[in-house]
């Protein structure tokens, strides 16, 4: 069995979490439950009678934990790390690096003498930050570009002068090259400048908002986040919703921000994080910016594969997969389910409803809500029954 970290940041849902795990609110937001072996923040797993960090196991049992290839190919560490994810505010403004954009921004930092620790840091480790978002209630997010057309469409219906010039860097012939002369204009623009460019858009949305739904977006943004430019920004992305057992794919450089939901999100083992707006923590949008994709379009939405009853997820990634299943209607909550997960490899299984039991061998362990459990290579096989919803992280 793991024990996890749980992080309150402000943007968490005060009950979503708390209703999955079958506990009373406390009137503070939840926002992530870790599950891994990130060395900021690492689950831990009980060896023996003592407990060690989850990290501390994988790298002093490398082949036991990981399998020996996997092992040797990602120098005795875990490349995956699962959360449970509760937003009850839009999450920021974000994109995350690959691993040479992660490695550069690293040993840049740290050759500039910024502790990991600084809210400053933007590059906390050397890892890339693939990830997907599996919802387990219908989770809502923007993500990826609209088509510049559409932008400036929505730009122009608000009827904003101080928006002109944005929507003139739209105009530009390549479409690229249009969305990032637009948004680096919008996004680095005097803080004064930006701030009387959001109070009219806000005030322009609020008149509006009953023609288009994301003029009711930047209104409800407003409420949370009043004079962020990130609220500008936001006519910039795709919003789009996933359906319960349904999956989307964000690669790095993708620009996002989830707005509503409870999810699991699984990516690489990463911490690294690039943000522009819509948030109090620290944002570096130049940065940001060098590392964003200039392609409309929306994030991939992961095809599942049937697998033994449940079905599987696999990213364009080599660092992780999910394997989940999820009772077909209300009526099959509580029937007792056989399931057959990944036999090979480390795991990490998480129960979402319902409870679950594993079996290896004579050992047998009852995952309830929220409970998750290492499953190292060496374990080979398990046997998995559940009356509701359980995933698999592991790597393919």
């Amino acid at each position: 069995m793991l024990t996890n970290p749980w992080l309150r940041y402000a943007w968490g849902s005060v009950d979503l979490l708390p209703a999955l795990l079958h506990q009373r609110p406390d009137g503070r937001p939840v926002a992530e439950i870790w599950m891994g072996a990130h060395a900021a923040l690492p689950s831990s797993i009980e060896i023996g009678d003592r407990e060690v960090g989850l990290d501390e196991f994988v790298e002093g049992s490398p082949d036991e934990a990981l399998g020996a290839e996997v092992a040797r190919q990602t120098g005795a560490h875990l490349p995956f790390m699962l959360k449970f994810l509760a937003a009850g505010q839009p999450l920021s403004l974000q994109v995350h690096p690959t691993r040479p954009q992660a490695e550069e921004g690293y040993r840049r930092e740290d050759a500039a003498g910024i502790p990991l620790n600084d809210p400053a840091r933007n590059y906390r480790d050397r890892e890339h930050k693939p990830e997907m978002l599996y919802a387990l209630t219908p989770f809502d997010m923007m993500c990826g570009f609209r088509p510049v057309e559409v932008i400036s469409e929505l730009l122009k219906g608000l009827h904003v002068p101080d928006l002109d010039p944005i929507v003139g860097h739209l105009d530009a012939s390549d479409p690229a090259e249009a969305l990032r002369s637009a948004l680096t204009a919008l996004l680095t623009a005097e803080p004064t400048v930006q701030q009387h460019v959001t109070a009219a858009v806000v005030a322009s949305a609020l008149a509006h908002r009953d023609e288009r739904p994301e003029y009711s977006l930047v209104v409800e943004l407003a409420e949370s986040f009043p004079h962020d430019i990130g609220i500008v920004a936001s006519l910039f992305l795709n919003v789009l919703r996933v359906e319960p057992g349904e999956s989307v794919f964000i690669g790095p450089g993708m620009i996002h921000s989830y707005i509503r939901g409870l999810g699991l999100e699984l990516m690489a083992t990463s911490n690294n994080v690039l943000r522009a707006g819509l948030t109090a923590k620290h944002v570096d949008a130049p940065e940001m910016l060098r590392l964003v994709s200039f392609a409309s379009g929306e994030p991939e939405r992961l095809r599942p594969a049937p697998s033994g009853g449940a079905t599987v997820f696999t990213p364009p990634v080599t660092d992780f997969a999910l394997w989940a299943y999820l009772p077909a209607g209300p009526d099959d909550f509580g029937t007792r389910v056989s399931l057959i997960p990944p036999a090979s490899g480390a795991r990490i299984a998480v129960c979402c409803a319902g409870h679950c039991t594993l079996t290896c061998g004579d050992q047998r362990l009852v995952l309830q809500p929220g409970q998750s459990a290492f499953l190292p290579d060496a374990d080979g096989a398990i046997e998995m029954t559940t009356t509701g919803t359980v995933a698999v992280a592991y790597a393919p």
